[in-house]
């Protein structure tokens, strides 16, 4: 060595920088984080949605070859897409004594707590989306209760 000495340069963040930087991205998080659930939830019923056109669709087929909506006098045909990832999907109540013309099916979310919003869809394609409902996906065939299971129901833009 011929005594000759080089400064050194330090590289990186300061810890004020560190903590800087922290704190914006936590706020940009907290602002950004309820516009994505807010998309998630939407993606989903949109996925439901779906599902409801598409058994729409198969029953408007079996009603052109059986002229009624009903499997049998007391049972709804199958339908064609029964659940999506976070929906369960099933006519809203039996068969029996519904005429053969009508038929109402519903898609319950699986998980009610983080989605009570159900939408139902009948004969006429017609959708509509509720803010709350008692049904819940069960092990039963169909979802029962009458007029007032679904509450706030409207049209889906």
């Amino acid at each position: 060595m011929n005594g000759l000495s080089f400064p050194t340069t330090k590289r990186g963040f300061t810890l004020m920088e560190l903590m800087i930087i922290i704190a914006i991205v936590a706020i940009l998080a907290t602002i950004a984080y309820p516009s994505y659930q807010s998309f998630v939830r939407k993606s989903r019923l949109e996925e439901a949605n779906a599902a409801l056109l598409e058994n729409s669709r198969a029953m408007e087929r079996f009603y052109a070859r059986n002229r009624t909506f009903k499997a049998t006098s007391t049972t709804w045909p199958a339908l064609a897409v029964s659940q999506t990832q976070h929906f369960c999907i099933k006519f809203q109540g039996n068969a029996r004594g519904v005429l053969g013309d009508k038929y109402t099916i519903k898609a319950v979310a699986f998980d009610v707590n983080k989605e009570p919003r159900v939408l139902l869809i009948n004969q006429d394609q017609t959708v509509r989306i509720c803010q709350s409902s008692r049904s819940r996906c069960d092990n039963k065939e169909v979802f029962s209760g009458g007029n007032n299971i679904d509450q706030e129901c409207e049209l889906l833009h």
